[in-house]
Order: C-alpha cells, then structure tokens, then sequence
C-alpha cells in the first residue's frame, strides 16, 4: 500500500467514526457509512410483552412456591418487560428521551470504540448506541440479552441456596471482569457496578453489564440533553441507588432528596461497589435492609415505590454521617451443614467483614485493590478454584468417583447378601432347586422317588444338656435331625452307601466332641435309617422347605427310636442293598407302625433290624453285627 492510499484510509476512518455518526442521513445518501458502535434506527426493533407483569414474574421465577421442584433454579429465566432486537439479535437496552441534539468528544467516541471491540468472557457484548435520529428522540443503549438470572435475585431469594460453590465461582466472574476492566482496558473502570448488573447467562457465567458508560450518560442529564421518560419508573430502584458510593451520589445530590439516577463513577467508586455485593452475597439481604426481608416486594414493583421519607433518611444518614450496612447474625443466611459439601468449610465471616468495611472507606485511598479481594477469596475458599463451571465440573468429577465407590461397595454387600441368602436357601432346599429359585425360575412341581435313603440322627438327652447350658434360642428345631440322599437328584442306588458311610462318621465325631462349658460329658447319639420309595417337594411360600413324605420316612424314624445310644440301625432291606460289602444274620425284630393306621403292627411277622459297626468297600467283609430283639 502506497503512502498516498494509507492517508486516504486513514482520513476515511476518521470521517467514518467521529464525523459520520453526527451527519443527518440524508447527508450521506441513502447508505450511510457503518459505524460499529451506532446502532441505526432501521436496524433496531423494541419488542414490548404486554404479559411481564409482576404475577408473571413470580409465577416463572418460582417464588413462595413451596412445591417447587429441584431443577428449579436451572430452568429459570428472567422475564423483560422489554427488549431490543438489533440486527436479528435479542438485546437489553436501556433507553433515555433526548431532548437536544448530542455532540460527543473524541474521548467519548473513543470510549464507544472500546467499549463495541471488547471481548472478554465476564463482560457481556457491547452492540452500540442510538442517538442523533430525527425521528426518533431517543438515546439508547444496548448490550446482548441474557437470559438467566441476576446476581440480586439470586441473593434476595432464599430458596436459592448460596453454597460456597456457587458463592465463590460469583465471586471470581466479577474479579476476573473488573480486573480485565481496571488494568487491561482503555476504560479503566465499570462505572455502574451493582448485584443487579451482573447477570448470570445459560452456562453460569457472571458477566458484568452497563460497564463504562455512567460519566457518558450523567454528563448529559447534567446538560439536559437527555432525560427520564416522564411516565416510566426510575432506571435504579432506591435500594440499588444508596448502594452506589456516596461521593458520587453528592455529585448530583447533596440532600438526598432527589430522585435517583445514574451517577459518575471510577476504579475507587467499582471497589465500594464490590463490598455492596459481598455483603449481599453473604447475608442475603439488601444492605441498607430497605426491602423487606420477610415479603419482598419483586424487584420489577419495587422501581415503582415513590421515594419514601423511609429511604430519603437511609440516604442523608449515608451521605452525611457515614451510615455503612451492619453485619448481624441473625441477618446472615449462611448455607447450613446438611447444606454443605465435604470439602466445604465453614465461612469466615470476620475476613470478609474486614474487607467490606474497607471498601466503604470513605479515604477512598484506603479502599482495597481487585488483588487484595482476590487474596481474601483464596483465603476464604481454599477447596473452590476456578470458575463456577469448572468447580461444577470438578464437583460433578468428584461425586461421579465417590458414587463409582458407593458403587462397587454396594456392589460387594449385594453380593454379600446374595451368599449369605443362597447358603440359607442351601440350608433349607436342595442346591439345584435353591439356585433355580434364586434365579427367579418357578419351582419344580413335587413328585415320587422309586428308591432313596432317609436317615435320623437325635441327641440322647438333649433337654438335660440344655439345663446345663445357656442358649440363645432362636429357632426351636428339636433334638432330632433328618437327611436324605436319592432325592432331588437320583443317584443309581448309591444313597444307601452314602448315608451307611455318613451314619459312621457323624458317630466318630460324637466320641471326640467335647462340650466347652461340660467337659466331662459326652454327647450320645442314636442313628436310623431306611431306604424305599418316597415324595418330595418344596413346601410354603414365605419360609420354603424341602419336605419327604410316605412310609419310608417313617421306617426310618421308627429305626432311631428304637436303637440304643451311640448305635447305628438300619433294615433289613438295606442290608440286602449293602449285600456286596457285608454279612448279616437276621436275628432280631422292631416294632413298626402299620402304614395305614400307624398303630404297631399286628402282622406278628418279624421285622430284622441291624446295628451297623463299620463299613468296608471290599466285598465279603463283615461289618455288621446283628443283635435280636424281641418284642
């Protein structure tokens, strides 16, 4: 690019941005030049909703709606009386008569210039101003619409829950944008810093609003060339307005009397401003308590209060005596502990105190900086870094592994309880029959058994031990026991074997057990069994048993009745089944029921019974000893 082109760009820069915007439009033919940060009357649109009354508002916002449901507050929104839509984009404005043309000086373009290129994430987007329309007497300014929520209803609403997650995160937007404001911009300060312009967007970002235009707008109240709509309530409700630092506030009015508005402001003025919302933040009330804290009035009604001696004596006692908010216990709404997080810790109420009263030093040299708060709020928040979305992140990270451990432990006692059920079911029912019901499988019909062996085993004296002892009763089961082997599963002829070699071992047992509290007694057993045909099945629905049925059981009960103690007595049938591995001689008789009437038999025909002393898998071996007895 020649030199010659350069200037020439140069000069039509200047034109565009510092002579244009005050040129008629007709002046400039029918496409005037764009300038950034003038919005044009033909591309701004005000949207009115008649519906954002105050029962709308509260209705949305959930208020006093004691069933309102969780996820409340994330599906909250604000409801605009307003808005502007800017070049197809949905825009908050605020909007000033102008009475007189506006004729604004280099640096106040300059201003509008970095005010419409700055971009920071805790700063919303600056769309321009309109002013200087023939046929629109209006001065407007305009920032990008959002949607949420502001700083000051959340604070004035106890049903929020100010933990210290989303308290400290707050906390950090608005450092981080007042920061980038006071040491990183041409601005050099915010200007109009309240809890109510900071608005808190879709994704939980706080982001600061109407930055860096309140010495534009009070210089020109204070030249009459713009004013308030006649009919329209104040831009500042009373409780923001006495929030604002008092050497401002006497720029414009030293009696107090007057009706607010927009006052000057500068870094100093931001840092009174800061403490404001700390303590808003803290105790949850207005600081000078001008709304009150049991009903509050909407914020929306509240601009429409006339201006009450009540607030016109908070602001002569704040101008002229110092009047600064009170830190009292019963105005703070800390969150309580079944509130709080594990890593939460209980605020320091004292560092934050400190810093507010600072703040509202009237030396305004004395205020703290930006550093000196965010030293504090390190302090104070040890476990809460960053912003509220990454701490939302890191707590959602942290709950996921605590609910992974949670997890995997109730994983473990689940399988736990499922053991300790399965081993009960196995103590009641057969394996196979026990796991098809746990399973959640129907149970198998009851049915007839050819061949299987049913064996009794009785404690000799068992209620003269029980005297001797002190149990714990739990379940009262006798002092006889019965097992069976053929039965769910049948196994070819075997059971007769298996419960003859189990019979001796359990009487093997029994001559070495020793009774701890009774060493000197021994435990005497009888054992009986009998093999033949028999019916099982499960039995009962809440306490499922596996339960033997027909004459076979009884033989066998019959059998351990009648022996004598420490002795094993079998049939005779079993003993021609155990034909392989021992000799018998049928010597003596037992007294068995009549299968019909149970009565004794009366058949006189001899039932052998024998007593069973080892047994040997060699064949032709003698393992029995017969023992007659007579009726």
């Amino acid at each position: 690019m020649s030199p010659l082109e350069a200037l020439l760009d140069l000069l039509m820069w200047v034109f565009e941005q510092y002579i244009q915007p005050f040129l008629p439009c007709g002046l400039c033919g029918p496409k005037p030049y764009e300038v950034p940060w003038k919005v044009d009357k033909l591309h701004l649109k005000i949207i009115v909703n008649k519906n954002a009354d105050s029962k709308m508002q509260r209705e949305l916002e959930n208020k006093n709606d004691e069933k309102a449901e969780p996820d409340a507050f994330t599906q909250r929104r604000r409801i605009f009386g307003s808005y502007a839509i800017v070049n197809e984009k949905r825009a908050e404005f605020i909007q000033f008569t102008q009475v007189d043309r506006m004729n604004l000086e280099s640096a106040e373009i300059d201003l509008l210039i970095s005010l419409r290129t700055m971009n920071n994430a805790n700063l919303t987007t600056f769309f321009g101003v309109q002013f200087n329309d023939e046929s629109l007497h209006t001065f407007t300014i305009l920032h990008v619409l959002v949607e949420r929520c502001t700083l000051e209803e959340f604070c004035l609403d106890e049903q929020f829950v100010m933990n210290q997650t989303y308290m400290s995160g707050f906390m950090r937007d608005i450092l981080e944008g007042l920061d980038f404001l006071h040491n990183k911009s041409k601005i050099k300060y915010h200007g109009h810093l309240l809890a109510a312009t900071c608005l808190i967007d879709i994704n939980w970002v706080l982001k600061l609003s109407l930055f860096g235009i309140s010495n534009l707008i009070s210089k020109h109240f204070t030249l009459g060339t713009i004013k308030n709509y006649d009919s329209a309530p104040p831009m500042l409700a009373y409780h923001q307005y006495i929030c604002l630092p008092p050497e401002h506030i006497s720029k414009y009015d030293t009696t107090g009397k007057l009706p607010p508005r927009m006052v000057p402001g500068d870094d100093k003025g931001d840092m009174y401003c800061l403490g404001m919302i700390i303590y808003m933040m803290l105790t949850r009330i207005d600081p000078f308590e001008v709304m009150n804290s049991h009903e509050r009035t909407s914020i929306s009604q509240f601009r429409k209060i006339i201006f009450s001696s009540l607030v016109s004596d908070h602001l002569v006692e704040i101008l002229n005596n110092n009047k600064r908010p009170k830190f009292r216990d019963e105005a703070v709404i800390l969150p309580k502990k079944d509130q709080m997080e594990d890593d939460e810790l209980i605020i320091n109420r004292d560092m934050f105190h400190d810093r507010c009263t600072e703040c509202w030093d009237r030396d305004r040299e004395k205020r703290p900086k930006i550093i000196d708060i965010a030293e504090t709020l390190r302090d104070a928040f040890p476990f809460s870094q960053g912003t509220l979305v990454d701490q939302l992140v890191r707590r959602t990270e942290k709950y996921a592994e605590k609910l992974e451990v949670t997890v995997e432990q109730r994983t473990f006692e689940l399988s736990a309880a499922r053991q300790m059920t399965m081993k009960l079911l196995n103590e009641m029912l057969p394996r196979d029959i026990s796991e098809m019901m746990s399973k959640g499988l129907p149970r198998p019909p009851p049915r007839a058994y050819d061949s299987a062996t049913v064996m009794f085993v009785q404690i000799c004296e068992f209620p003269k031990i029980m005297k001797l002892s002190s149990p714990h009763q739990v379940e009262t089961t006798g002092e006889t026991y019965m097992l069976a082997s053929g039965v769910p599963e049948e196994n070819e002829g075997r059971h007769v074997v298996e419960v003859a070699e189990l019979s001796l071992k359990i009487r093997e047992v029994s001559y070495r057990f020793e009774l701890e509290h009774i060493p000197n007694r021994k435990i005497n057993i009888r054992i009986g069994f009998h093999a033949g045909p028999i019916a099982a099945g499960v039995i009962g629905i809440r306490a499922p048993r596996y339960c033997l049925f027909g004459d076979t059981v009884n033989f066998a009960s019959r059998m351990q009745s009648n022996c004598p103690p420490n002795q094993i007595q079998t049939s005779e049938v079993n003993c021609f089944w155990l034909n392989e591995h021992v000799h018998h001689d049928p010597l003596g008789v037992v007294d068995l029921p009549d299968p019909v009437t149970s009565e004794p038999s009366t058949s006189g025909l001899p039932i052998p019974s024998f007593q069973l002393e080892q047994l040997d898998v060699k064949p032709k071996k003698k393992v029995l000893r017969s023992q007659r007895k007579q009726k």
